[in-house]
């Protein structure tokens, strides 16, 4: 019958033949065609509508019988049966337009649905199994292995499927990587991150505490349109905030940040600065001389001078040492005799966010807090008794601590020890090819939301325990918002759509006022 329409339309219509070459394209139907159990590849008519085409990251379903099979586009080429493919002929014209040209979709295996439970495919579908794209009920076993985190929707090319993205909360301390060039995203990331975790304390949920130390001001109140963490108004019991910035700790529920003499540390000073190895041993001998609840008072002193010159160390290498400890002073007034570290720990320990707020602090001295912060969880947590909750230190533009070369190794200690004692970190990041390479290895859960730099996502693939490697493309085409995530806990890197901050913060609190959880549905930006 098909072979009888064509031929009427030849026949009414001979001048029309070349502009109309599409057959039929509602009736339609892909099939695949080739190739193994690593990669397939299906077939679509080369000329779609601009809402129907096919893209790069899409994931289609293949039935056969009583399974589904899951594949992910990697790239659409153009092809023809001219290209000696004589395998595509056999299934007739419904395939390509008069002249025998079509689309060819590579595709890679994500695994097989049968009865609602996935597993890793060990097999391929038959030759000419139909494909579709996947809905929403084809997706239905992610929600179980979903977290309890929500970031954002599933993304199914440009897509938003009903189905939420979400982390898990135990798998923080096994450290977490946040990586994107300038205006992807990070930061929108990070406060749908935060605003997750002040939602889960708030109902008594959360397994982990959340330390954001913010140099740019923008996580307390937001900075033009945007909105901050105070927004949340029904959640703000969940978050504790400690500002350096006068002006800011005039809002009720902020503190400001104080850090006692007696918590800052030889080794926190030691980080800030190159040093030779004359200045370096004097460094290190402060420990042993001084008093470690006083030392900083007393090496300003002319009696603390002359027990330093005392231990054999020159005049000039002692100068230049008080010199430095005397302008990290200045520069960071909020050294005082109280202390705020103990506080922090306590709402951490309790499953809240803390946020340490210091706008227009200097590289150095936010550097230097960073550090002291983390060193003095760290040796708190060591302490801690079982069954504590954890906690995520965020590290912003991590490369300055966990590169090659980096002297920081605090924060190498973390990375590498803990999740020991439940600390992990989440290192925010626009260049991952600068990161130590075996620290990055130690990262479980990547939130990669475009890199443009080849190196940095070959940096990602050969430390992800996932496989990245393929979807280099889907990388490189990420949108704003957009994102790839890979943890252990979901069976496969999963393309998300993240909830635009502002428009989360309005449902939040809308929940909120309801008295009640609501499953969300995916919006528009």
């Amino acid at each position: 019958m098909r072979e009888d329409r064509i031929s009427k339309d030849d026949q009414a219509a001979p001048e029309m033949s070349r502009e109309k070459k599409v057959l039929y394209r509602e009736e339609t139907t892909y099939r695949i065609i080739s190739k193994s159990v690593a990669e397939y590849h299906f077939i679509v008519p080369f000329e779609l509508p601009e809402d129907n085409r096919v893209e790069v990251g899409q994931i289609f379903s293949v039935r056969d019988g009583g399974l589904t099979f899951l594949a992910r586009v990697l790239d659409i080429r153009h092809d023809s049966n001219y290209e000696g493919n004589w395998d595509t002929t056999i299934k007739g014209t419904q395939f390509f337009d008069r002249e025998q040209i079509f689309n060819r979709i590579i595709a890679e295996p994500l695994g097989c649905v049968r009865n609602g439970s996935f597993k890793k495919s060990r097999t391929i579908p038959t030759k000419f199994s139909p494909v579709s794209r996947a809905e929403g009920e084809e997706f239905g076993f992610l929600r179980q292995a979903m977290g309890d985190i929500e970031v954002g929707f599933l993304r199914n090319g440009s897509e938003l499927v009903n189905i939420p993205v979400s982390l898990h909360s135990e798998a923080m301390d096994h450290h977490m990587g946040v990586f994107a060039t300038t205006g992807m995203g990070k930061s929108n990331f990070m406060k749908v991150f935060a605003a997750s975790c002040m939602r889960l304390a708030s109902r008594g949920e959360s397994k982990f505490g959340l330390l954001i130390v913010d140099p740019h001001g923008e996580y307390l109140k937001g900075k033009g349109l945007a909105k901050g963490l105070i927004h949340l108004k029904g959640y703000s019991s969940s978050l504790a905030c400690f500002s350096t910035d006068i002006e800011n700790c005039q809002i009720p529920q902020v503190e400001e940040l104080a850090v006692a003499v007696g918590d800052v540390r030889p080794e926190d000073v030691g980080l800030l600065y190159e040093w030779s190895a004359p200045q370096r041993d004097a460094l290190d001998a402060i420990s042993r001389i001084f008093d470690s609840e006083s030392w900083l008072e007393e090496i300003q002193s002319q009696v603390g001078l002359d027990r330093l010159l005392g231990e054999g160390f020159r005049e000039g290498t002692v100068l230049v040492l008080v010199r430095r400890i005397r302008n990290l002073l200045e520069r960071n007034r909020y050294i005082q005799k109280r202390s705020s570290l103990p506080n922090i720990l306590d709402h951490l320990q309790k499953g809240k966010v803390a946020l340490v707020d210091i706008p227009r602090m200097s590289d150095r001295s936010e550097l230097f807090l960073l550090s002291l912060l983390s060193r003095y969880i760290l040796e708190e947590y060591k302490k801690a008794k079982e069954g504590s909750k954890g906690c995520l230190i965020t590290v912003e533009e991590a490369q300055r601590v966990l590169g090659e070369g980096s002297n920081t190794r605090r924060f190498d200690t973390i990375a590498r020890e803990g999740r020991k004692f439940g600390v992990g970190l989440c290192a925010i990041t626009q260049q991952p090819k600068l990161i130590n390479k075996q620290l990055l290895s130690q990262f479980n859960t990547l939130v990669v939301m475009g890199l443009g730099d080849r190196n940095d996502r070959e940096q990602l693939e050969q430390s992800a325990k996932q496989d990245l490697s393929s979807l280099d493309i889907e990388i490189q085409t990420l949108e704003p918002g957009e994102a790839v995530i890979s943890t252990l806990k979901i069976p496969f890197p999963v393309p998300a759509r993240i909830h635009r901050f502002e428009e989360y913060c309005r449902r939040l609190n809308q929940e909120d006022k309801a008295g009640e959880r609501r499953s969300f549905r995916p919006f528009v930006d």
